[in-house]
């Protein structure tokens, strides 16, 4: 016995109770008593003597399980359901099956990502094989007097024997915007010039486009008249009106939609509109995001583009 920690003989000792009837204390109050490690003999943490001597008292004066449990939830710390502390077999079996289901998940999990690490590494071989390929494609051509319907067909092979990356359907003509931001940085970004190139459906484009003020409520305006000021519209203003010979290409991102036009000379907008719900119901295009030249503007900012863009209607 050590000051410690004590052995079932050891409280037996200390209360002149049997070693069995200790057992018996754990078994009708196991949220009581705490296991110091695992190995045999099991060994109580320090408070265990004084707990099995307020537990010999309390049976002592006839009370009941329910009445000494009680009092010992206000004397003592313990830990309710604990199951780890019960000797009875059906915890053990307990025990035993919810470690084998953690065993068996884990190894799942091991297997998901092996072959997660396999795939990715595979993947990179193709990569690494096209980029080889394509290097000694370039270099042959410029020494060649192919054309450029031939080159193509070459990337396109190239494409369909990397060892099962998806080949486009058709490669277009893209032109190249590059923006070179104050730090000295450049980024650049490619306009597809093939009409084929996905958009918003008519119903997202037909719907009013609004903002919202400094307190949150949405704002729109007045359109052509009669109407409301569409989503459309203000797309033809931006990429007619307001930036002359303007490119412009739409993309997804997660659930908005982005529009992104740029000009010869001008900065390159980028605008994100979500639908939504207003309070009264209606379903909008709700303008949420501003970017020029790929830093996003303020609130104000927003509002001012909006204002102006929406002004066009009436100049013309």
């Amino acid at each position: 016995m050590t000051a410690e920690s004590f052995t079932h003989r050891d409280l037996s000792s200390i209360t002149g109770v049997s070693v069995t009837t200790i057992k018996s204390y754990r078994k009708k109050f196991p949220e009581f008593f705490f296991i110091v490690g695992h190995g045999k003999p099991l060994r109580f943490r320090k408070g265990a003597d004084k707990l099995s001597l307020r537990i010999r008292d309390l049976f002592n004066k006839n009370l009941s399980v329910r009445q000494i449990r009680d009092k010992l939830l206000t004397e003592f710390e313990s830990v309710k359901d604990n199951s780890q502390l019960s000797e009875s077999k059906n915890d053990s079996q307990v025990n035993s099956e919810e470690f084998e289901k953690l065993a068996k998940t884990t190894a799942q999990m091991m297997n998901g990502l092996a072959a997660l690490v396999t795939a990715q590494a595979k993947a990179e071989q193709r990569l690494g094989r096209m980029e080889k390929s394509l290097k000694e494609l370039v270099a042959s051509h410029s020494e060649s007097t192919y054309g450029t319907t031939e080159l193509l067909q070459e990337i396109k092979n190239i494409l369909a024997s990397s060892g099962g990356l998806q080949q486009p359907e058709r490669i277009t003509a893209k032109k190249v915007v590059t923006i070179k931001k104050e730090d000295g940085e450049a980024e650049s970004y490619s306009f597809n010039a093939d009409s084929s190139s996905i958009s918003p459906e008519s119903d997202f484009l037909d719907l009013p486009v609004v903002i919202q003020s400094d307190t949150g409520e949405f704002l729109g305006m007045p359109g052509k008249p009669g109407h409301p000021f569409t989503l459309q519209e203000l797309v033809d203003l931006v990429s007619v009106h307001k930036e002359k010979n303007a490119s412009k290409i739409w993309h997804k991102l997660g659930r908005d939609w982005v529009l992104a036009v740029k000009s010869p000379e001008g900065p390159l907008y980028e605008l994100f509109f979500s639908r939504t719900h207003t309070p009264k119901g209606n379903i909008v295009s709700f303008f949420k995001r501003l970017d020029i030249n790929t830093e996003s503007k303020s609130h104000a900012e927003i509002l001012s583009f909006f204002r102006e863009v929406r002004d066009l209607i009436d100049s013309d």
